[in-house]
């Protein structure tokens, strides 16, 4: 409800004039000024309508503004006060209000970095033009004040204070209109790329996605990036591969005006710990790392609760999957990250310390932002009572009892999504951090299975293959990958290939189709093993895949319980269609005589060659036999015309040509629709 102010001062006590003149004269409190904060940012952050929502929400200008009318209000009451009363409440007012404009002011400004899709500009405008009459208002009460209460100073106040009350009132109307949101892609407004390309699959894997659709236009979607992050990063600044993961996250948050504000602040802590403490900043956020295990199944564990969540029918259920949300969230992202950040603060946390312990501790760090945020996410009376069983769902109320007490199921769900933007956001401006200090980092820390999951999924990515979700089970590693055609096999298995290496323990490995009547493609340690000593001589000079694929082939196929005879065939096809295609791409060269496009064909198909005798090692009886022949046929070829001119070559290689005719590849892994 807006503070009601009087048109007029009305009576004035004259002994209150004095002492308000005596105290402005005297001391040192400036009028509340902030540089207006359309001047300060001109909007970079793209968000949908759905995200500038929130960002409204949790800027909560409203309420500041009704701070500040309630300040001034008591300002105004000393009018007719004693002169000591004047003297002792009127300088901590004046300075609570002062730091009420800077407030409003500084988060004007930082919900003006955000620019919404399908907005007015007068919406977009709303924080700016609040902040500027909430900072006239103050200002106005300060010129009211030396000029001893006078009536015709008042007006000024009266004006500016009903002016930020309107803007005030447009704002919570803006921010409670939820018909105004469309449905938005925010893959799209966001980050240049699409839902269909990134949004599908686990989170645990979107780096590989993430890196697959970045390949295909990567310096503009850089410059779209760099340009929505240009208050955390700077353009010298090398985009690495984790860096990028932790920006796209960022962007892509429900909450962006929390989670940029926990970034920055992570940020520029860690930064300043890390000039001024390496050796201890270095190893306290090991030991943070070293728990990425944990961290890693309290995440699975959130998304299993959500989607029981969203599975639920009524909401008793519903409120327990909630519950269960809120317990992982507090005890794992929320409780970890508090330890890390009180601990780089210097701060001893004793080892299993309680919600309550961790949230004292926080708020005894009195205004360290950080800590604030943190310490507003934890309630230990929600958490208790669903620990103790202490709650139920009132369906006569329609309302979730904790402990008694009447809680919006809404709100739980918000508090959840809030804890974990900001522990998220604390993770982002981390690796900020890093990245912008990469002489202080010491990278030497132990690996575990999580960050070979990394490893395997970025690998993936590099190669433009997207994954849906990463398993292990022992030494198996299963990659969940959207369906494949005949034409994504080759990248398939280059990403089993890239993947061995950064996990050579790896003993099989499976790709699972989103269709579920599709086989997965496995390649087991023996086919791995032959790929790898195909391709390991070939990497610096040429794709090594056309030849290390036909191996992989073999033992994929003979894991898919295909006989020996349809897969020699078929690795017949695939040999031989490489060797018919590099022949065809280079005739135009070839028949005008091209010396290094003869080198080039002659050296492929010795490679096809070699890679076809590795692949018959993995067959025994008839079908070895035939792959062999065909591969001493195009070593023979690639022999004899080594003295040949460049334009028979166009001509040339004619087993290929006879083997393509008679044999046609039978993949398991691939419908005939799909192929």
């Amino acid at each position: 409800m807006d503070t009601v102010f009087p048109d007029q001062l009305g009576t004035i006590e004259e002994e209150s004039r004095a002492a308000a003149q005596a105290l402005i004269g005297r001391l040192k409190l400036t009028t509340p000024h902030a540089q207006p904060p359309e001047r300060q940012n001109v909007a970079f952050i793209p968000v949908t309508r759905a995200q500038w929502k929130s960002v409204l929400k949790d800027a909560d200008l409203p309420r500041l503004q009704q701070e500040t009318d309630e300040t001034v209000m008591e300002v105004l009451l000393l009018r007719t006060a004693s002169g000591t009363t004047v003297g002792k409440r009127l300088p901590e007012l004046l300075q609570r209000l002062g730091k009420s404009v800077v407030t409003l002011s500084a988060i004007a400004g930082e919900v003006s970095r955000f620019s919404p899709s399908r907005t007015s500009a007068a919406e977009r405008r709303l924080a700016a033009d609040l902040a500027q009459a909430n900072q006239r208002e103050a200002q106005a009460l300060f010129a009211c004040l030396r000029q001893g209460w006078l009536e015709s100073a008042w007006g000024p106040v009266h004006m500016y204070a009903h002016m930020a009350q309107t803007i005030a009132r447009a704002l919570e109307t803006a921010t409670r209109n939820q018909a105004s949101i469309p449905d938005e892609d925010t893959y799209r407004r966001t980050l240049g790329l699409s839902a269909e390309e990134i949004g599908h699959g686990s989170g645990v894997a979107v780096r590989a996605r993430l890196l697959a659709a970045w390949a295909k236009s990567p310096k503009k979607l850089d410059r779209r990036l760099r340009q929505s992050m240009k208050h955390l990063i700077d353009d010298s600044l090398p985009l690495t591969v984790k860096l990028l993961n932790h920006l796209a996250v960022l962007a892509l948050s429900d909450r962006p005006l929390e989670a940029h504000r926990a970034t920055l602040l992570s940020r520029d802590l860690v930064a300043s710990r890390l000039k001024s403490e390496p050796e201890f900043t270095r190893s306290v956020m090991a030991r943070h790392v070293s728990k990425e295990r944990e961290l890693l199944s309290s995440h699975r564990g959130q998304i299993a609760y959500h989607d029981a969540y969203n599975r639920a029918e009524h909401h008793e259920e519903k409120a327990r999957a909630a519950l269960d949300m809120h317990r992982a969230a507090l005890e794992g992202d929320v409780k970890r990250t508090a330890t890390v950040l009180l601990e780089l603060l210097g701060r001893t946390v004793p080892p299993g310390a309680s919600l309550s312990t961790i949230r004292d501790l926080l708020v005894a760090e009195g205004e360290q932002p950080l800590c604030k945020l943190l310490a507003s996410t934890i309630h230990p009376g929600w958490r208790n009572a669903s620990a103790h069983e202490d709650f139920h769902w009132d369906p006569v109320d329609g309302t979730l009892l904790l402990g008694g007490q009447p809680t919006a199921l809404q709100a739980v769900l918000d508090s959840v999504i809030r804890a974990r933007t900001i522990c998220h956001g604390f993770e982002h401006g981390v690796a900020v951090a890093y990245a912008q200090n990469p002489s202080l980092i010491n990278w030497d820390t132990e690996e575990t299975y999580v960050s070979r999951d990394l490893a395997i999924l970025q690998s993936a990515g590099e190669v433009r293959f997207s994954v849906l979700e990463i398993r292990r089970q022992g030494s198996l590693v299963r990659l969940d990958v959207p369906d494949f055609s005949i034409s994504d096999l080759r990248e398939a298995f280059r990403v089993i290939l890239r993947g061995s290496i950064a996990d050579p323990d790896v003993k099989r490995w499976e790709l699972r189709q989103s269709s579920r009547d599709r086989l997965a493609l496995c390649v087991d340690d023996t086919g791995v093993r032959v790929g790898l000593r195909v391709s390991e001589p070939l990497w610096e000079a040429v794709d090594p895949l056309p030849f290390a694929e036909l191996p992989l082939m073999v033992n994929a196929m003979a894991n898919a319980g295909e006989s020996a005879e349809v897969t020699a065939s078929s690795v017949l096809f695939f040999a031989a269609a490489h060797v018919a295609g590099e022949r065809d791409r280079l005739s135009h060269a070839l028949t005008h005589g091209d010396s290094a496009a003869k080198k080039e064909l002659i050296s492929t198909t010795k490679l096809i060659s070699t890679g076809a005798k590795a692949a018959a090692d993995l067959l025994e009886n008839q079908a070895r036999r035939k792959l062999l022949a065909f591969a001493e046929v195009l070593a023979g070829e690639s022999h004899r015309l080594v003295t040949a001119h460049p334009w028979e070559l166009a001509r040339g290689f004619v087993p290929a040509d006879r083997a393509l005719r008679r044999h046609v590849p039978c993949l398991p892994w691939i419908t005939e629709a799909g192929g």
